[in-house]
């Protein structure tokens, strides 16, 4: 694998920030101008604990690593100039995305078209065995977002990797492998799954994830243990991967040859 892991920007929230809501946001998120040293960039900033920040970074950090289509991820810094709640003197750490200018599903949902459309995106499949690894059990309409014609973006990972999962156990759901994939033949099935061991699943073993601390700057706001205990759940998950995406296509006879 030739890619490089990249390094989270750590940047400030500018004052004239408009609160954002698309998807019934839990947290309070804004539509924001940030200060970084590469620029002023604009993003969507969302007000969650540390630990979020944390898996929020490392997620898009890991699905940028792997080619796959998540917005640029960023540490964000809110002081009471860009934010007036935030007491003087002081600021909080928020999480960063940057807007990747497309709109989310959510107004439309998944009608037939467009889980025609998400089916034929190249990436899909990519992005069903990356939630399963990240144990993402909150993919829905208002986090994937569409261009109009044939391109998405995938946004949202704060609930993954639960401090409550175990690396072998199934998240409580995987929207799209169970939209698009259990639904086929036990021979497509078959083939889905041979697609995802032979070409997919083998580049998560290369992944480096002894960089993630220093990448998203983890223990400079988390402790060590909670930092370390995310990066092990990933690897141990890793391992177990194959037997998690069988078990999630719903495969009849596992390990038929074809």
């Amino acid at each position: 694998m030739e890619n490089e892991m990249e390094q989270v920007q750590v940047g400030l929230m500018l004052p004239g920030s408009k609160p954002f809501s698309d998807n019934n946001n839990i947290n309070p998120t804004f539509k924001s101008h940030i200060q970084t040293h590469e620029g002023v960039i604009q993003a969507y900033v969302k007000l969650v604990p540390n630990r979020e920040i944390y898996i929020e970074c490392v997620c898009a950090v890991l699905g940028r690593f792997l080619g796959l289509p998540i917005p640029k991820p960023l540490i964000v810094k809110v002081d009471h100039e860009s934010l007036p709640t935030v007491e003087r003197g002081k600021y909080l750490l928020a999480f960063g995305s940057e807007d990747s200018v497309y709109p989310s599903l959510k107004r439309r949902g998944l009608d037939d078209d467009l889980v025609k459309k998400l089916e034929d995106f190249t990436q899909t499949l990519d992005v069903s065995v990356f939630d399963e690894w990240i144990g993402n059990p909150d993919r829905h309409g208002g986090n994937i977002l569409f261009d109009g014609s044939d391109k998405f973006t995938f946004i949202d990972h704060g609930l993954s990797i639960s401090e409550s999962l175990s690396p072998d156990t199934p998240a409580s759901a995987n929207i799209i492998v169970e939209t698009l994939y259990t639904i086929k033949s036990e021979f497509e099935k078959y083939k889905t799954n041979r697609e995802v061991q032979s070409t997919i699943t083998p580049l998560y073993l290369e992944i480096p994830l002894s960089l993630l601390s220093e990448k998203t700057y983890a223990t400079s706001y988390l402790k060590a243990d909670e930092v370390v205990s995310v990066v092990n759940f990933l690897e141990e998950r890793s391992k177990k991967l194959n037997n998690l995406f069988e078990k999630r296509l719903d495969l009849k006879q596992q390990g038929l040859a074809i």
